[in-house]
C-alpha cells in the first residue's frame, strides 16, 4: 500500500469513526468500538476482494472449461468470520474445480484460514486446547472446538515431518553434536471420561501409566551469547515414540536433510547409558570416514557420583575420577570402599555406580565442548508443556505435540496445509496414455480453430470418478 492510498483509507476511516467519538467521548469505549467494528471491516474488506477476484476467473476462464455453478464458503480467520462465494468450473476432463481455492491455497473442507490454523498450533503448544480455543473466541468471534485444535496440532505435525534440506543446500561440518533422551509422558487410559468424577476423585482413581518418547538434539557447536551464556549453532530437534531403531532412523533422517553425513569426520553421541540410546545403532548407519564416539550425559554421572557418596573426601575423589574419565578406577574405588559402608542403601548406591561405570566404560568420556544440554531440552521442549497439572496424553497427540514443539524451539516456522494437487504423478501418466488412445480413434475435424477433448474421453478413467462424484 502506498501512502497515498493510505491516507486515503485513514480519510475515510476517520470519517466513519469520529460521529462515535463525539457521541461516547471515553477513550476506553472508543477503543473498544473502534477494536470490535475494526475486525468486522476488514472482514467485509476480504470477501468483497475475493469476490472481485473471483469475477476475474471468471473473465480469463481457460478454453473447454465452463462455469458450473457458485458455492458458497466461510472461513473462520484471523479478523473474523469471512464468507464469499466462487465459481465452481468444469474443466476439459469434466472435473469440478474451485480455481479460487486452488490457486489461493485454501485446503477443501476447511473452515480455518491458513493464518487461523497457524495461530491455533503455534497458542496450543503453549497452552491447553480448551483455553486456546476460548482465547480463539475472543480473539477472532470465530467458535472452534478443543477437538478441532488437537486436530490442527497433529495435522501440523504430519506436514513438520516431511523434513526437506535446506534453500541453500547441506551444511558441511567436521564434528556434530547429537543428544538423546527420553521424555517419560502420562497415557490416557480408555476408560478415562467413562464417569464424570470431581477433578480429585478422578486424580485418585486413574491409572498411572506412562510411555516413554524419544527426543534428539542435533547441533553443530556452541557460541557465547553473554558471559557465561551459551547457545548451541544449527540446532535441530526430532522426536519419535517408535522403537529404537525406528527412532534412530528418524534421527538419521534428520541428519542427512540438514548437514552432509560424508563430511562430518567425528560425531558425538551423548546419553543417559539406557539401553537404547547407545551410539551403535547410529554407528551402523555412519559412512565409512565419520568416527562415532560416545559420551555419557555428564548431569547423570555427577548424579550417581553425588548419590554412592553424598559428602566427604570421597566424594572429592569419585568426582575427580569420573571428570577425568577414568572409569575403571572409579569401579575398582567403589568395590574397595564397598564392604566397609554398613548402610544398606548407601551400598546399593555405590553398588550402582560400580556398575555404571563398568557397563559405560567406553563413554566416560567429555568432549572439550560440554554436551550436557539434554536434560534442560527435556525440559523445556517436552515437560513444561506435556508433563504436570495432571496431564495425560494418547501417543499420536503426545509425539504430534512434542513435535510442535521442538520446531518452534529450533526456529523451524509451522507449516499450514496446501490445496492437494488433483493429480498424482502415477495419474497424470494414465491420463495422457489414456487420451493418446482414446483421441486416436476420435472422428477427424477440418476448419481452422482448436476443438477441445470429449469429456467422455477420459470419462471411464477410474481417478475420475470421485471429482465426479465430489463436490468442492
Amino acid at each position: 500500500m502506498n501512502l497515498t492510498t493510505r491516507a486515503d483509507a485513514v480519510a475515510a476511516l476517520r470519517a466513519h469513526y469520529m460521529p462515535e467519538l463525539l457521541k461516547v467521548e471515553d477513550f476506553e469505549a472508543f477503543e473498544s468500538i473502534v477494536a470490535s467494528n475494526g475486525k468486522s471491516l476488514l472482514a467485509g474488506m476480504m470477501a468483497a476482494c475475493l469476490a472481485e477476484f473471483d469475477e476475474s476467473l471468471r473473465g480469463s476462464m481457460p478454453r473447454g472449461w465452463s462455469a458450473h455453478h457458485r458455492a458458497r464458503r466461510k472461513l473462520a480467520t484471523l479478523v473474523g468470520p469471512v464468507e464469499f462465494e466462487r465459481t465452481v468450473f468444469v474443466d476439459e476432463f469434466g472435473r469440478r474445480r474451485a480455481l479460487l481455492d486452488e490457486l489461493l491455497s485454501i485446503p477443501p473442507r476447511s473452515r480455518l484460514s491458513p493464518g487461523a490454523f497457524l495461530w491455533l498450533v503455534g497458542r496450543a503448544a503453549e497452552e491447553s486446547y480448551r483455553k486456546t480455543a476460548a482465547a480463539f473466541l475472543a480473539e477472532t468471534g470465530c467458535r472452534v472446538s478443543h477437538v478441532a485444535v488437537m486436530g490442527c496440532v497433529r495435522r501440523a505435525a504430519e506436514l513438520l515431518r516431511r523434513r526437506e534440506p535446506p534453500a541453500s543446500g547441506r551444511i558441511s561440518q567436521p564434528t556434530l553434536f547429537l543428544e538423546v533422551d527420553g521424555l517419560w509422558v502420562h497415557l490416557q487410559s480408555p476408560e478415562h471420561r467413562d464417569e464424570a468424577l470431581p477433578r480429585f476423585l478422578y486424580e485418585q482413581a486413574r491409572k498411572a501409566a506412562s510411555f516413554e518418547l524419544k527426543l534428539a538434539a542435533l547441533y553443530a557447536g556452541k557460541k557465547e551469547v553473554a558471559p557465561g551464556r551459551y547457545e548451541r549453532g544449527g540446532l535441530r530437534l526430532t522426536c519419535a515414540d517408535l522403537p529404537p531403531q525406528g527412532f534412530w532412523d528418524e534421527v538419521w533422517a534428520m541428519l542427512s536433510a540438514e548437514y552432509d553425513p560424508d563430511d562430518v569426520g567425528t560425531l558425538w553421541v551423548g546419553a543417559d547409558g539406557g539401553k537404547w540410546c547407545g551410539p551403535g545403532r547410529i554407528a551402523e548407519m555412519a559412512p565409512e570416514p565419520c568416527r562415532v564416539r560416545g559420551s555419557l550425559d555428564p548431569f547423570h554421572v555427577m548424579q550417581k557420583v553425588c548419590r554412592a557418596f553424598p559428602e566427604g573426601p570421597r566424594r572429592e575423589w569419585a568426582a575427580g575420577l569420573a571428570r577425568r574419565g577414568r572409569p575403571l578406577q572409579l569401579a575398582r574405588m567403589c568395590g574397595r570402599v564397598l564392604p566397609k559402608i554398613e548402610d544398606a542403601k548407601r551400598r546399593d548406591r555405590v553398588r550402582d555406580l560400580r556398575g555404571y561405570m563398568l557397563n559405560n566404560a567406553d563413554c566416560v568420556v567429555f568432549p572439550k565442548e560440554s554436551m550436557g544440554t539434554m536434560e534442560g531440552t527435556n525440559a523445556y521442549v517436552g515437560a513444561a508443556r506435556m508433563k504436570g497439572r495432571g496431564m495425560s496424553w494418547s501417543r499420536k497427540g503426545a509425539e504430534a505435540m512434542c513435535l510442535v514443539r521442538c520446531a518452534i524451539a529450533e526456529g523451524r516456522p509451522l507449516v499450514a496445509p496446501k490445496f492437494p494437487a488433483l493429480y498424482s504423478k502415477r495419474e497424470e501418466r494414465a491420463a495422457e496414455k489414456f487420451l493418446a488412445k482414446s483421441l486416436s480413434r476420435g472422428p477427424e475435424s477440418c476448419g481452422s480453430g482448436w476443438a477441445p477433448p470429449h469429456q467422455a474421453s477420459t470419462w471411464a478413467m477410474r481417478s475420475n470418478a470421485r471429482f465426479r462424484a465430489g463436490s468442492c
